[in-house]
């Protein structure tokens, strides 16, 4: 759902913002391993947690300058 969101806000510019996304995605299976994996250690959720909140943000902050960039070049749905 996210990633159609991104295509249709950007288009092409997507590539800009795809490395953050896997980030998030990993970051977030690794809080919560699918199937029968294990979970961190409190300790390591607590780093896992603050990693992924920096990217978070890190990925908010390059989707508002590349949805600008979208809005300003004409491309995405703008």
């Amino acid at each position: 759902m996210l990633e159609r969101q991104v295509d249709a806000d950007l288009g092409t510019l997507r590539e800009g913002v795809q490395p953050l996304l896997d980030e998030v995605r990993l970051g977030l299976v690794a809080l919560d391993p699918p199937g029968e994996g294990m979970l961190p250690s409190p300790q390591d959720q607590e780093k896992l947690r603050a990693k992924l909140t920096s990217t978070l943000e890190e990925a908010e902050d390059v989707l508002e300058a590349l949805q600008l960039a979208a809005r300003t070049s004409g491309q995405g749905s703008g």
